[in-house]
């Protein structure tokens, strides 16, 4: 499928969209209080997910140790379907391709990409992106591993086939140390991510990179940028997976404060910076761990995000789970 046809369908998915808001009888919302995805979940750990979004389309992905039945963690591939029915007020999500079918073939080369990434290690906190400007779909899966000891940071990629590169170190964001959770900010002009590389606690740091550079050439560089840590974002705790959509971050910590174990928090990007961290609250988080937040376009509601997340509080599947919920943000 050309880019063309996609930009067409994403023109009547927005076209649609405005009929929507001026309708006032519409009322499409996420619900407020955490929600099981039951049909993503196991017994085992499910958590670690990333999405982009193109039309209504979500190719999801996100990391487990069901495979190896609790051993180590491997990236898959799941396709989502988010729909709203207005006439009943039923959401679902669920694991289908829903009216994409005929497009299964375009998205299932992610697998390949997935496949080219698992080692006997653990590969965590994937970040899929796709690129859709040379009339074709390119997916670009960033990642880390700690095939080789510490967690770094690496990515494969494909050109317009099922064929991808071989796994890379993104060198400028790795050290000695764990580098993890790589995520850039909507200009793509910088990329975030965490590290214990001073020796203790996770925090966040950054490096500015040029936004106008194909992602291979980008990603593969050898330039040595600098990396600043982020001093408004990082505590004196473990603050790890940030995601950045828009100008929101999400983010988990087990700084002091929250409500138990690991926290979901968020900052706004506002006059050049980011804002203090802000705790999402016991409707969100709870005495267990919340876990790799992310926030998705779902074509729902007008007002609010879906925020992803993992987390192992009772009443899952088991082990971490993955779980959705929305959040005021649009």
């Amino acid at each position: 499928m050309k880019y063309l046809d996609y930009l067409i369908a994403f023109s009547m998915v927005l076209l649609l969209s405005s009929c929507d808001k001026e309708n006032k009888n519409f009322k499409g919302h996420l619900p407020e209080v955490p929600v099981n995805l039951t049909e993503f979940n196991t017994q085992y750990d499910d958590y670690n997910s990333a999405s982009p979004v193109i039309g209504k389309l979500i190719p999801f992905c996100f990391s487990t140790n069901r495979d190896s039945k609790g051993g180590q963690f491997d990236v898959i591939f799941l396709p989502m379907d988010i729909s709203f029915e207005l006439s009943t007020g039923i959401l679902k999500v669920s694991n289908s391709l829903g009216g994409w079918e005929e497009h299964s073939k375009e998205f299932n080369i992610i697998t390949s990409g997935i496949n080219k990434i698992k080692t006997a290690g653990n590969e965590l906190g994937p970040n899929l992106i796709i690129d859709t400007l040379y009339n074709h779909l390119d997916f670009t899966i960033l990642y880390s591993s700690d095939i080789s000891g510490n967690a770094q940071i690496k990515f494969v990629l494909n050109h317009n086939d099922s064929i991808f590169s071989d796994p890379k170190d993104i060198r400028f964001l790795n050290s000695e140390f764990d580098d993890m959770y790589p995520t850039f900010t909507a200009d793509k002009s910088t990329i975030y991510f965490c590290s214990n590389r001073e020796g203790g606690s996770f925090d966040f740091y950054y490096v500015n990179v040029n936004p106008s550079l194909r992602m291979e050439k980008l990603l593969s560089a050898d330039t040595s940028y600098q990396v600043v840590k982020d001093s408004n974002l990082s505590s004196n705790f473990d603050d790890k997976c940030p995601f950045i959509y828009g100008n929101k971050m999400v983010f988990t910590s087990n700084r002091a404060g929250g409500f138990g174990g690991y926290d979901l928090y968020y900052s706004n990007f506002e006059n050049g910076h980011w804002s203090a961290p802000i705790n999402f609250g016991p409707s969100i988080n709870s005495e267990f761990d919340e876990y790799r937040p992310i926030l998705l376009e779902e074509g729902v509601s007008w007002t609010q995000h879906m925020m992803v997340f993992s987390s192992n509080r009772p009443g899952g599947l088991g082990g971490f789970d993955l779980y959705f919920v929305g959040i005021p943000g649009k």
